[in-house]
């Protein structure tokens, strides 16, 4: 096993930015090898062929695999079942940009654990436009991390995670990806499970937000709400719960043993309203902050999670 970090990072139609994120990525300022693995999901456009160019200045350290359009969740995660010989992986979008010590700190702040334990490390990251100038960051960590947090809420970035070899076999099982409603989560939520989450406040991506917002990062708490509604009325929280549902039955006997399972499947079958209503007074689950855990147990009510 190398020292080193293998970063994989998934391609879709990506040729304005993707040569932009790689060099910010060959340009880690780090004491140890970092090789970017990509497998290509069938774009349409010139990304292939950038990367083909940036294989030619870096042959070792950048790999390019071409495949069909299976999306992005389905895509990280064949990435995910082929890495193996790292000490640590790091997922990556193809339109960020990153600071020159991203995996150093992370690096820094994995290395002084114990690791023989599954180990996750997330921060938060600027929120950008086009022009990569900062008006706000992603969610900041205010209240302990928990699984009545992470099941419900997509706190740790996929864009900033970086994980250790116990995680990855974690990850490597066979799934569903068709029952999972953001990649990034089902991470979080087995690291939270079976492991330990490290997650630093401070940013050290550029997370660029012409994509409308596909996470949901609003800007301040009102543009948080209001991305949040947005969601909803898009049906995201039923997607969720649809995730919820299955990442309990794979994972059933764990979270037995660690007295989560009668609280999940109390929220799992509070599928009539008036059970919903019920819920919403004694329920566990909670958000990092309280209106947003307000916000969800509403959702849930009116159905729409």
């Amino acid at each position: 096993m190398q020292e080193g970090i293998l970063v994989l990072l998934s391609s879709y139609n990506g040729e304005k930015y993707i040569k932009e994120q790689i060099l910010s990525i060959i340009n880690q300022k780090i004491d140890c090898k970092v090789d970017i693995r990509i497998r290509d999901d069938g774009s349409g456009d010139n990304t292939c062929k950038v990367v083909e160019e940036l294989i030619e200045q870096y042959p070792d350290r950048i790999q390019l695999i071409r495949g069909e359009n299976v999306g992005y969740n389905k895509s990280f995660f064949e990435l995910i079942k082929g890495a193996n010989g790292y000490k640590y992986y790091s997922i990556s979008d193809q339109d960020d940009v990153w600071k020159e010590d991203k995996l150093d700190v992370a690096k820094e702040w994995l290395d002084k654990e114990t690791d023989d334990i599954p180990l996750l490390y997330a921060s938060t990251s600027y929120l950008v436009y086009d022009d990569l100038v900062p008006y706000g960051t992603t969610r900041k960590k205010v209240r302990e991390f928990s699984i009545y947090n992470t099941i419900i809420q997509n706190i740790c970035p996929g864009h900033t995670q970086v994980f250790n070899n116990k995680l990855l076999g974690l990850l490597q099982v066979d799934i569903d990806t068709s029952k999972i409603y953001v990649y990034d989560s089902w991470i979080t939520n087995v690291a939270m499970l079976y492991g330990k989450i490290l997650f630093n406040n401070e940013s050290y991506t550029y997370y660029r937000q012409h994509r409308a917002n596909q996470l949901g990062y609003g800007k301040g708490v009102i543009g948080q709400l209001l991305s949040s509604a947005k969601r909803t009325k898009t049906n995201d929280g039923g997607k969720y719960r649809r995730q919820i549902e299955y990442f309990s039955q794979l994972n059933e006997k764990e979270l037995r043993k660690k007295d989560y399972l009668y609280e999940i499947n109390k929220f799992v079958n509070s599928k009539v309203f008036f059970k919903r209503v019920g819920y919403a007074f004694v329920g566990k689950l909670y958000r990092q902050k309280k209106i947003e855990s307000v916000a969800f147990y509403v959702a849930n009510i009116i159905g729409k999670f």
